[in-house]
């Protein structure tokens, strides 16, 4: 089918604000077979990833007839000042601001699909961002649009870290680029930065360690980890802000990017008392919406204790009535590490009400550490 060059759609793709594309080949994530029974064998990979490491590495899964994979990429390094807050605030990764990314870069390669069917006949493709099995990273790195960075980021000269990434798979053959070298040479400076160690060494990270996951990950947060986790509210940014060639990246006017009513730098307190239809109006419309209003405000607690913001106190107090187990045993233990003994009373009657088994595991430490002595678990 020669109804369609590599050019025309790199043309195409930048008239419709794709920032960089490339080409690669279906078959350049098998060699990944043994990197992810390594990583799987290690304990490196977290609870979101697919288990399956065949789907991970075979674009024929998804697309039988997948002969070529487009990869593209966009630029969210917008231009925005952030606001400086003395106090009581959570941090919202640059990831979550502005609109859903997935559906931005989505359109934009149903756009670049539908052109290219257009020259052709009898051509499929499938849009793929983020939600689905493959390895887009390594597509990426194949499709020549950056290198690997020691933080496991694929990094590009222009545009630095700050890239989403999206893949087209297509039953139409493209030649495919070729990868490029690594430029981080002896730079270390994400490997000391990251807060968790996540990145054990260079280019390779045990995802369960990254507060990228931890701030998603569902149920209790280990307590040395929560601490870990500073104002985070969700995401981390930590090993892309210390990248030099994301101090110089090229910023872009990107309106779908800038923040609306996520902020971020968000008042905890707003988030302590969002209901759930004040969660899908300020968080809904981002892609840090998906885990759910409870883990999102679970982060707020954590935030709260790990500044030990006391103006956070009277909401989450309030929080032992939620409908949310989670939330219930975590209010209690934040209140035994921001009051004193006169919270007591509060925290027991919670313990009476309580039928969830982990909200009464986290009630009775929190009367533990306030009593400084042990008692008996509630059967209440």
């Amino acid at each position: 089918m020669g109804c369609v060059t590599k050019q025309e759609i790199e043309n195409y793709a930048r008239q419709i604000g794709i920032d960089l594309i490339g080409f690669a080949s279906p078959d350049c994530l098998k060699e990944y077979k043994n990197f992810l029974k390594e990583r799987e064998n290690l304990g490196y990979s977290c609870s979101i990833e697919e288990r399956d490491i065949q789907k991970r590495i075979s674009p024929e899964f998804i697309l039988p007839e997948v002969k070529s994979i487009i990869a593209i990429a966009l630029s969210y390094n917008v231009k925005y000042e952030i606001k400086n807050y003395s106090r009581n605030f959570g941090i919202i990764s640059r990831t979550s601001w502005g609109i859903d990314y997935h559906k931005v870069l989505k359109e934009k390669m149903e756009k670049l699909s539908e052109f290219i069917k257009s020259k052709c006949e009898g051509v499929e493709t499938i849009c793929l961002v983020d939600n689905n099995p493959l390895l887009e990273r390594e597509i990426a790195y194949h499709a020549g649009i950056g290198w690997y960075g020691k933080n496991g980021l694929i990094i590009n000269d222009e545009y630095g870290s700050y890239i989403f990434l999206g893949e087209i798979l297509i039953n139409k053959y493209f030649e495919s680029d070729i990868p490029k070298q690594s430029k981080c040479g002896d730079c270390d400076l994400c490997v000391k930065a990251c807060p968790t160690k996540a990145i054990v060494k260079p280019y390779i990270i045990n995802a369960n360690k990254c507060l990228s996951y931890i701030t998603v990950k569902k149920g209790k947060i280990d307590e040395k980890m929560a601490k870990k986790m500073g104002r985070r509210i969700y995401g981390c940014d930590t090993c892309q802000q210390v990248c030099p060639f994301n101090k110089r990246a090229k910023k872009v006017v990107r309106p779908e990017f800038l923040p609306d009513k996520l902020l971020p730098r968000h008042e905890l307190i707003e988030i302590l008392n969002m209901s759930k239809k004040e969660f899908e109006e300020i968080f809904g419309p981002t892609s840090s919406s998906w885990r759910g209003k409870s883990i999102i405000i679970r982060n707020a607690i954590i935030s709260c204790v790990n500044t030990k913001e006391k103006n956070c106190i009277e909401p989450i107090k309030n929080l032992l009535k939620s409908q949310s187990p989670l939330l219930r045993g975590y209010s209690a233990w934040a209140l035994s590490n921001l009051c004193d003994k006169e919270i007591l009373s509060e925290i027991e009657n919670a313990l009476l009400r309580e039928k969830d088994e982990m909200a009464k595991k986290m009630m009775t430490e929190a009367l533990n550490k306030l009593k400084g002595d042990k008692i008996e678990n509630h059967k209440g």
